[in-house]
């Protein structure tokens, strides 16, 4: 999934749940934020002491995306949930669709809401669940299981029809990577053959991302406003009455860009039954928290009320959701990483 997705999709799936347009916004920053905390250089402050920052994404184009820590560290806990399915170790962190493991993470995220980075949580939990749908079938070390051959595209665009010949030449296998961004792209229908499949696989992304969407909400709907009904203040609308709306924002046929402008759009407009104007900044809470007063010194400073910013309970929510993952579920399945 990308940032129509994680951000776009899921502010409004909150909001249409009766999630307070305040805890949808912070929920929805955080989904998308999984995909941009690419820093992890200390933070050393002027006024005494120094922040560590926590990364759940990598540059691609970086020769340390094909080191075990990365794939162990980044991409198996906020991209490629292994799905625990088969015998064999790697066939187990094989990422599975709404996998045992997924419900088991907002089943424990539902515990945690009360913490102070609860609703941060909650949000990096949506991105990884959302991610079971969109990144089955692959994993997040660099091995064969990802290899992707004979690509082809049913309906895609013409600059996507350009990629494919690279995709096998060039691009590792790690994750999706062989296959680009195509399992991402919500409207897109196309075919692939994986490592030890015989035929083509033809995947349905438009499918996947609307029962992604259905089950989201029907979490949001059931379980967190059980557990969290404080952060409620509107009646939920049913799916049957949604679905036509979402479907036909998420699965449009254009390149992201044009995706974000169309949910932007539509929410202005109030084509969801609210209006509002709401445009995402990948910088705007690391802003809030902290000064920078010469970053090629690694100088900063907190600003005020930083312990209670939301990059700070972000940054734990990172630290919490991975420790979680990493060292409470998957060994229950005999995943040692």
């Amino acid at each position: 999934m990308q940032i129509d997705f994680h951000f776009y999709a899921i502010y409004t799936l909150c909001r249409l749940a009766g999630i307070k347009d305040e805890y949808s916004k912070k929920i929805a920053y955080a989904s998308q934020h999984v995909d941009d905390a690419k820093y992890n250089h200390v933070l050393e402050f002027q006024s005494g002491g120094r922040f560590e920052q926590q990364r759940s994404a990598h540059k691609f184009l970086d020769l340390d995306v094909f080191s075990k820590s990365t794939g162990y560290d980044i991409f198996l806990p906020f991209h490629f949930l292994p799905g625990i399915e088969g015998e064999d170790f790697y066939e187990k962190l094989i990422c599975r669709q709404n996998s045992k493991v997924a419900k088991e993470m907002l089943e424990d995220t539902l515990r945690t809401l009360d913490k102070p980075y609860g609703i941060h949580r909650l949000g990096v939990s949506l991105h990884v669940y959302a991610d079971t749908w969109s990144h089955q079938k692959f994993h997040g070390l660099f091995r064969k299981e990802n290899d992707v051959e004979d690509l082809e595209l049913i309906n895609g665009l013409d600059d996507e029809e350009a990629f494919l010949w690279l995709q096998e030449k060039f691009i590792p296998a790690i994750g999706h990577g062989q296959a680009y961004i195509y399992p991402d792209e919500p409207y897109l229908i196309w075919r692939y053959k994986g490592y030890n499949m015989k035929e083509k696989l033809t995947v349905n992304n438009q499918e996947r991302a609307m029962n992604a969407a259905y089950h989201i909400y029907k979490y949001l709907i059931n379980d967190v406003k059980m557990v969290k009904p404080e952060i409620y203040d509107g009646p939920q609308k049913k799916w049957r009455t949604i679905e036509k709306a979402i479907k036909q924002v998420l699965l449009n046929r254009a390149i992201v860009d044009e995706r974000v402008k169309l949910w932007q759009e539509k929410l202005k407009i109030g084509f969801f039954g609210f209006k509002i104007k709401i445009e995402y900044d990948d910088r705007e809470w690391f802003k809030r928290a902290v000064k920078v007063i010469d970053r090629n010194k690694n100088i900063y400073d907190k600003n005020e009320k930083f312990h209670q910013s939301d990059w700070k309970y972000f940054q734990d929510a990172l630290i919490f959701h991975r420790f979680y993952i990493m060292n409470e579920l998957l060994p229950k399945y005999e995943i040692i990483t």
